[in-house]
């Protein structure tokens, strides 16, 4: 769920900074900061979820990674071709785990000749972006049941997903964006 959870509250985030700017000329990094803060949300709001998928374990969860893989590239695919400023919501969104799981776990694997279980490496961990998350859990959520890994929450992974999908389609029609180069920049 994650990618095209993230990805969709990039472009909601957007619209947002649209809205609660009131014509600020910098609406769009208002837009940016939030879909930032919004990856830790998503992110401990995950507890509620399945939030399990791996392309090497079970056939349940091979095959909800590849489903979320692929809506996750549909996402970024339909938010780039209709308003590239999506992509920069996007990209802030995501950025949590693109910094944290890629960017980190790859320097960290690298001295070592990336061995197989590098995906468990949690090494520069005072560097993680995942510390707001691991704030909001501790505080908002101590001692709240966490469900990842019960396949029976994947409905609810596919319940939020939808509800963003609707947030999209009704900021777009209530606060569509001004036309790229009409902004004041």
């Amino acid at each position: 769920m994650m990618i095209p959870a993230h990805a969709l509250a990039g472009i909601a985030c957007i619209h947002i900074g649209w809205m609660v700017s009131r014509g600020n000329k910098n609406w769009l990094a208002i837009g940016i900061v939030l879909a930032f803060l919004s990856h830790a949300v998503i992110d401990a709001l995950a507890i509620f979820t399945y939030h399990d998928g791996n392309p090497s374990g079970s056939i349940f969860s091979q095959s909800v990674f590849w489903f979320w893989m692929a809506g996750g590239i549909a996402i970024i695919y339909w938010a780039l071709k209709n308003d590239r400023r999506y992509g920069y919501g996007i990209l802030a969104a995501l950025s949590y785990d693109i910094w944290d799981h890629w960017i980190l776990r790859s320097i960290s694997c690298a001295k070592d000749g990336f061995p197989d279980g590098c995906m468990s490496v949690y090494a520069y961990e005072n560097l993680h972006l995942h510390h707001l998350e691991w704030f909001i859990l501790d505080t908002v959520f101590a001692g709240v049941e966490r469900h990842y890994g019960d396949e029976s929450y994947f409905i609810v992974e596919l319940i939020c997903v939808c509800l963003l999908l609707v947030s999209i389609f009704w900021l777009r029609n209530t606060a569509p964006l001004p036309h790229q180069g009409d902004e004041e920049e």
